[in-house]
């Protein structure tokens, strides 16, 4: 099929979860398909990684559009206005439909492929028979959030936006012909929303474990790692709630335990957390491996979240140990004892890691296990299978294809900003 792929960002460098879902996605889809991209960016610097993606696109078109405050105004008067959930608003641009538009008229796509929530918004102006690949039940994400939050107007905010949110998937998936969710879990709810219209295939999120190295025996030390953004909500609270009401039962049973925060750092809570004993935020890095190599263990301390945790399979992937909530290791078929350990409440966390830290043996079994089950269920190669094949047994729901495409077309691969 040729296929217009339209994403709210562009999916490299893999160095957030939602990035490594999308590139796999591409990576997958363009073995069988012809695939041309669309993707936002945030800043002119992005356009260098356009070569990246253009192995595996027959044409690449980068929307620049810079996060301003105007702009996110506009998106919150629009919310106000329309009832539109603010997280699709901010994510709509009249430029790119006018774009989309053209590149319709210019090409004769089988279909269209709409990779996030938010790009469901240009579905029904474009007019191609829709696929949407859903990171996470979005009501449900946001929903969780919420009750995570103390009242207060940003409170009451994140409870009207989740429940916009689930006004508009029940609208906007009832007008899909094929859904792509990463979990049983999220199929049903989908389902339930969507009323029975649309197929929904589970195809969960892929990482290229067999690139990433075992990794040999654990370190001695109580190092434990998270990995995860501090600017996204459930990833904030998690290490707060980690920091308050975890750490200081962690610490009491083994005091020179440290804990290690990767990823972005630019959040109010990053202040709090400096100014707690062995808790050091290392703030974005250009290269995870060495500290998933230097860890004893990783934590998942998640309340709010959804969809799959992509830093969860690459952890076991390398035979780290890991520690997760229920709501943490959900949409992964893990087994708490066997790949992983599982507990939601301080005192249940604080044992966990204990036995992670203080069991060499026990750490080693779940190393193993966990490994084995990422190689043989959420390695890339497994995973792009199953998607490439879901999308050729629901083809005629999606309309009659145009020409064969045989390969990528790498040749006739071109970039375009806008």
């Amino acid at each position: 099929m040729r296929i217009l792929f339209l994403t709210e960002t562009i999916p490299f460098p893999l160095d957030s979860g939602g990035r490594v879902k999308t590139y796999h996605t591409l990576q997958s889809l363009a073995d069988e398909h012809e695939i041309h991209c669309h993707a936002f960016i945030r800043s002119a610097a992005e356009r260098r990684h356009a070569g990246e993606l253009e192995r595996h696109c027959a044409s690449l078109t980068l929307h620049l559009r810079p996060p301003r405050p105007a702009r996110e105004a506009g998106a919150l008067a629009l919310s106000l206005a329309t009832r539109t959930p603010f997280t699709v608003a901010r994510h709509y641009f009249r430029g790119v439909l006018r774009r989309l538009v053209r590149s319709c008229a210019e090409r004769r796509f089988d279909a269209a492929y709409y990779d996030h929530l938010s790009m469901l918004a240009y579905a029904r102006r474009v007019g191609l028979p829709a696929i949407h690949d859903a990171h996470n039940v979005e009501y449900d994400l946001v929903r969780r959030h919420a009750a995570t939050l103390p009242w207060s107007p940003v409170r009451l905010f994140v409870e009207r936006e989740w429940r916009l949110l689930r006004r508009y998937e029940r609208a906007r998936y009832a007008r899909c012909g094929l859904i792509f969710a990463v979990s049983e879990r999220d199929a049903a709810a989908i389902r339930s929303l969507a009323g029975g219209e649309p197929e929904v295939r589970v195809v969960p999120i892929s990482i290229d474990a067999r690139a990433m190295p075992a990794g040999g025996p654990r370190p001695r030390r109580p190092d434990l790692l998270f990995v995860g953004g501090l600017h996204w909500p459930p990833n904030a609270d998690a290490v707060a709630h980690f920091a308050r009401d975890i750490w200081p039962l962690v610490r009491h049973e083994a005091p020179d335990a440290t804990l290690t925060v990767v990823g972005r750092d630019d959040a109010p809570v990053a202040r709090t957390l400096r100014r707690i004993d062995g808790i050091r935020l290392a703030g974005r890095v250009p290269d995870v491996a060495p500290y998933f190599e230097r860890a004893r263990a990783f934590v998942v301390p998640l309340r709010a979240g959804g969809g799959m945790r992509v830093k969860i399979l690459e952890a076991l992937a390398r035979g780290l140990p890991v520690v997760s909530t229920a709501i943490g290791v959900e949409g992964i078929d893990a087994a708490h004892g066997v790949h992983l350990l599982v507990a939601d409440d301080p005192g249940s966390f604080a044992r966990a890691v204990s036995q992670v830290v203080g069991n060499d043996g026990l750490a080693a079994e779940l190393a193993a296990a966990g490994r084995r089950l990422v190689l043989e269920r959420y390695d890339r190669s497994v995973v792009g299978e199953k998607l490439r094949r879901d999308l050729r047994e629901c083809g005629d729901r999606l309309g009659r294809p145009t020409d064969a495409v045989e390969g990528r077309q790498k040749s006739a691969s071109k970039a375009s900003f806008d």
